[in-house]
């Protein structure tokens, strides 16, 4: 019985620091993934202004989904402890996490808003809402952004 005991917590006790262990390498990836899709969302964005600046309204609608579904994972990309590392994130981020999830969810709408009117093909009212993307995108950089 007292064999059973002790290699229950032994086991225990592995799982727990296997976990711990685990836990900065998690962190890391959260920091790689989000890096990975703001310097995407930064060439998406290039890419709109591009084709803003020509004649191109429809093909607006592709590239604003792809900064759509990013935007849509970003509260997943920013778990506790992901705050450590090679990242520009503010501790405020995790201080006011539903304030950031609301901005998060912001940037997605004006970039689901973004893709509807590029289908439309009228070009000054896609300029207008992504400019609206823009500063959905500027609003969080302020306040959870370290420059």
């Amino acid at each position: 019985m007292f064999t059973r005991i002790t290699l229950a917590a032994v086991a225990a006790a592995l799982l727990l620091a296997s976990g711990s262990a685990m836990a900065p390498a998690m962190a890391q990836d959260s920091i790689k993934a989000r890096k990975d899709g703001f310097e995407s969302t930064k060439k998406a964005m290039a890419e709109i202004k591009d084709l803003l600046s020509g004649d191109k309204v429809a093909p607006v609608g592709a590239v604003a989904q792809r900064v759509g579904a990013f935007a849509g994972q970003l509260p997943t990309l920013f778990p506790a402890g992901s705050d450590k590392g090679d990242t520009k994130a503010k501790s405020e981020i995790w201080a006011n996490f539903g304030d950031f999830s609301e901005k998060a969810k912001n940037f997605e709408t004006a970039a689901k808003a973004l893709e509807a009117t590029a289908a439309t093909g009228d070009k000054a009212a896609t300029a207008k809402q992504f400019a609206a993307l823009g500063g959905a995108c500027k609003a969080c950089h302020e306040r959870y952004r370290a420059d």
